[in-house]
């Protein structure tokens, strides 16, 4: 339903087991984030389309942003907005968006597995008005 593209063949995200059931995102670029700080990694990664005849009516399909559980227990990094919301009409490329709670800079390498991402079929509540028009993602459609 959703098609991704990376900048680069070994930043496409990837499932590490046959029974994972979401991919880990990678890091694009060396990244330093210091100890008590927030930062944006890029992923290289983007949506290239959504195919919306194969999505259910009443549906958006949506991709989450997750944790990775052994960079919060290892280091103190965990996502800075909890779970990430990537909707289908995000025209940039995924960033996750990290904070460090511990005591020392957390150093990420390229090639680093940051997140792990996910593809959602989101229900719309029924009455709710859809209006507007995107122009970017974080924050750009107001606050």
């Amino acid at each position: 339903m959703i098609t991704l593209k990376s900048s680069s063949p070994d930043l496409m995200p990837s499932y590490a087991t046959a029974a994972s059931a979401a991919a880990d995102l990678r890091a694009a670029s060396d990244y330093v984030l210091p100890a008590g700080e927030r930062g944006k990694v890029p992923t290289g990664v983007w949506i290239d389309k959504v195919d919306w005849d194969k999505i259910p009516q009443g549906m958006i399909p949506e991709l989450q942003v997750r944790a990775r559980s052994g960079l919060a227990f290892k280091h103190g990094v965990m996502l800075t907005n909890g779970v990430g919301t990537v909707d289908a009409d995000y025209p940039d490329e995924i960033c996750v968006l990290l904070y460090n709670s511990g005591k020392d800079s957390f150093h990420v390498k390229k090639g680093d597995r940051v997140a792990q991402i996910t593809m959602n079929l989101v229900a719309r509540i029924p009455g709710l008005e859809a209006g507007g028009s995107r122009t970017g993602g974080f924050g750009s459609t107001g606050v």
